[in-house]
């Protein structure tokens, strides 16, 4: 097996350094991948506002994938999907994952707060990584696919979110993958909304939820989910799905046998492989249309 070096950045004390990396490629795959740690997306809260980010050196496909990491809104980190990043950046696209703040410090607007100026970070830096900035897919998992959904369904002019530090106010993937995610707060657990929300959330309760914000100018959705998750079942996600295509939005639903909750951050088990299977063609089926959400 050929040994490739990489580039990774890493903050030290506050300075980037370039360090060497060695990287394990395959006999097909030998690209070599350019990574950036602890890149910071804010001015503030710097110690959870902060991305890792892998491209191709060569041979990009002009795309990008957002990721968003679960743990229920009070734990997880960016690098929780390093595997899955590098398999997708071994097959051209720039790829990001962003931290965000948690619960118990933080609530529901800040974390908005936080996804929304991530986007809006990566989407002003699309030239300079080497991507379009409409050819970004979001995707996430448990909690972080309800925050992908969150992203999906806010539009440019809500003011949800919203922080001196956002650029571009459209927000929206171009796509919203969400492994096992939490779609609907009360069908998930009725007792944490107050608790996710928090004292500042001025709107109505079911408003934190994606299932309950749909217009029908959302962006295709592939949900992907484990017959044997308990924690956001099958039923769950046939709902969303429904209310999505009620409202004419492309929503696709792959059921993966096997497959618990949380079970789709890497790239080694069978479940795994089935996930990426299912994500592959949607993307480039979505990538490969004009359409963006504010065009549908």
């Amino acid at each position: 097996m050929a040994l490739m070096p990489r580039k990774a950045t890493i903050r030290c004390a506050g300075i980037a350094v370039l360090v060497a990396i060695a990287l394990s490629a395959t006999a097909e795959e030998e690209a070599e991948l350019m990574w950036t740690l602890d890149l910071p997306y804010s001015e503030h809260h710097t110690d959870r506002r902060v991305m890792d980010v892998v491209m191709p050196r060569e041979r990009g496909n002009g795309r990008c994938i957002f990721f968003v990491h679960g743990g229920g809104w009070r734990a997880g980190d960016k690098e929780s999907w390093h595997s899955v990043m590098t398999y997708f950046a071994e097959r051209g696209y720039v790829c990001t994952s962003a931290e965000y703040r948690l619960l118990p410090d933080a609530h529901l607007p800040e974390m908005l707060e936080d996804v929304r100026l991530a986007m809006s970070f990566v989407r002003e830096h699309a030239e300079r990584w080497g991507f379009t900035p409409d050819q970004i897919a979001a995707y996430g998992s448990s909690a972080g696919g309800h925050l992908v959904g969150m992203l999906a369904t806010i539009a440019p002019d809500d003011d949800l979110g919203m922080t001196d530090e956002i650029t571009i106010r459209d927000t929206r993937p171009k796509a919203a993958v969400c492994m096992c995610p939490v779609l609907s707060i009360p069908r998930y657990r009725e007792s944490l909304v107050p608790e996710l929300l928090g004292p500042e959330w001025d709107l109505a309760p079911e408003l934190g939820s994606p299932e309950y914000r749909v217009t029908g100018h959302e962006p295709p959705f592939l949900i992907v989910v484990g017959d044997a998750d308990e924690s956001t079942p099958i039923a769950d996600q046939e709902a969303i799905c429904h209310v999505l295509r009620d409202h004419g939005v492309r929503c696709e639903l792959v059921v993966v046998p096997g497959a618990g909750h949380g079970a789709f951050y890497g790239v080694r088990t069978e479940q795994q492989h089935a996930a990426l299977a299912a994500v592959e063609p949607f993307l480039e089926s979505v990538f490969a249309t004009g359409t963006t959400p504010a065009s549908q």
